[in-house]
């Protein structure tokens, strides 16, 4: 059968099959009601193999919680160990193609609150899916949506016009895509019990239950402080820099090269190293061993997982931080105020790095500030506060969470002393 056959085939029998899915997932809905644990609910972390969900899901689960990751597959770079079910191992009884649909209405039985993406779960491509939420609360089920991108961003409401040339040279399809992705997002803010967006909440979500810089969590233990002690300053001996340019535009990998370039010709004495196409173990290897300075990202504003990362191995970390229409809430209402992160754009890199390769002391406030702040809001712990609130939240058993991370007002920014750093506003300013 040829490939246009066959797609003619499948798109038939899923009309077919539409109408005898609809009235399954409706009754399971309705039999699954019996089964919610509001006290200490279910949770389940997917469909889309984002590592986030993983950390998510093992922090949770430390804390008591029945919690597990059920993804369509994972990427090579992580450890099959990092998942607990995958959709291609389970359901061999069915067709592939119909394994979506069985794993969504078997999860109606096995989980209480559903950690999703704006693809929602599972059957996110079906013609059906607009019945996800309303399926979900039949049986009496929790949505929390947290985005991580691709799923999400909604290219024409974005704010920033370097964050929108920066996703149009990494991830140009999606332009081509808007309408679907755009009612998805408006479907899931409508729909979610909860939608966290952290730094893409200004770009046309409308909504965010939680006001936070970044959700992210990360396992300190399997990520500890650098044991290297480099005085360095580009004259007396060599300074690394670490990027990991898997995504060049919307990194700005190319304006990290020049900057690298032009200050070895001034004679500093820099080396770039470029993690690319390795597991996480050795990222984290090299972090903690080879590295003196990473540079996350300087196009998009916010930081992400390779940025936390390096804050976790007690590093400097360059990221743009630069757009205020993006931080000035997150300084104001939440925690941002206490970032180490130093802020860079292409404009101000050279500049930045030039301070930092030359300044071995100011390397070193930050560094012992980035571990401090990891372990203070992104450890597995910080993950447990955030989750147990956002669920306590969604079952109404309190309020509100807009002033979760207030630096005034907020428990858990007070809970332990500021993190001091020597920038202002993420900059360094002597």
């Amino acid at each position: 059968m040829s490939k246009l056959n066959l797609k003619y085939f499948y798109k038939v029998v899923t009309w077919l099959i539409t109408p005898f899915f609809i009235f399954i997932a409706y009754f399971s809905a309705l039999l699954a009601r019996r089964h919610v644990s509001p006290e200490k609910p279910r949770l389940v972390w997917g469909s889309d193999p984002i590592i986030n969900n993983s950390y998510w899901s093992k922090g949770m689960k430390s804390a008591g919680y029945m919690s597990e990751t059920f993804t369509t597959d994972y990427f090579s770079i992580n450890k099959r160990d990092d998942w607990d079910l995958i959709l291609s191992e389970k359901y061999d009884w069915t067709l592939p193609q119909l394994k979506p649909l069985v794993a969504f209405v078997d999860s109606l039985f096995r989980y209480d609150v559903f950690i999703i993406s704006f693809k929602g779960f599972f059957i996110g491509k079906w013609p059906f899916s607009y019945l996800q939420a309303q399926i979900l609360k039949l049986a009496g089920k929790k949505i929390i949506v947290i985005p991580y991108g691709g799923d999400s961003y909604v290219y024409r409401r974005i704010r920033s016009m370097g964050t929108l040339h920066g996703l149009m040279i990494s991830y140009p399809m999606p332009s081509l895509d808007q309408e679907r992705i755009s009612r998805d997002v408006d479907y899931w803010c409508a729909n979610a019990d909860a939608v966290i967006p952290w730094f893409m909440g200004p770009d046309g979500f409308g909504r965010w239950d939680v006001l936070i810089p970044s959700p992210l969590s990360i396992n300190l233990e399997h990520w500890a402080a650098t044991t290297r002690d480099n005085d360095a300053d580009g004259a007396s001996g060599t300074v690394i820099i670490t990027h990991a340019p898997n995504h060049r535009g919307f990194k700005g990998t190319e304006f990290i090269l020049k900057a690298v370039s032009n200050l070895q010709a001034e004679g500093l004495k820099i080396e770039l190293r470029l993690l690319e196409k390795i597991s996480n173990i050795e990222v984290c290897r090299i972090l903690q061993k080879e590295t003196d300075i990473l540079i996350d990202q300087i196009i998009c504003t916010g930081y992400a997982m390779n940025a936390l990362e390096g804050l976790a191995s007690g590093l400097p970390v360059i990221s743009n931080l630069e757009d205020e229409n993006y931080t000035m809430p997150m300084r104001r209402w939440s925690f941002l105020g206490e970032c180490p992160i130093v802020s860079a754009s292409p404009e101000t890199l050279e500049d930045v790095l030039r301070k930092l390769v030359t300044r071995p002391e100011l390397r070193k406030q930050l560094a012992s500030a980035s571990r401090a702040y990891a372990e203070k809001y992104h450890g597995l712990d910080s993950g447990q506060y955030l989750f147990r609130n956002v669920i306590d939240y969604v079952y109404g058993r309190c309020d509100s969470l807009i002033n979760l991370y207030h630096p005034l007002i907020g428990e858990y920014p007070n809970r332990i002393p500021r993190i001091e750093h020597p920038l202002v506003n993420n900059r360094i300013i002597n």
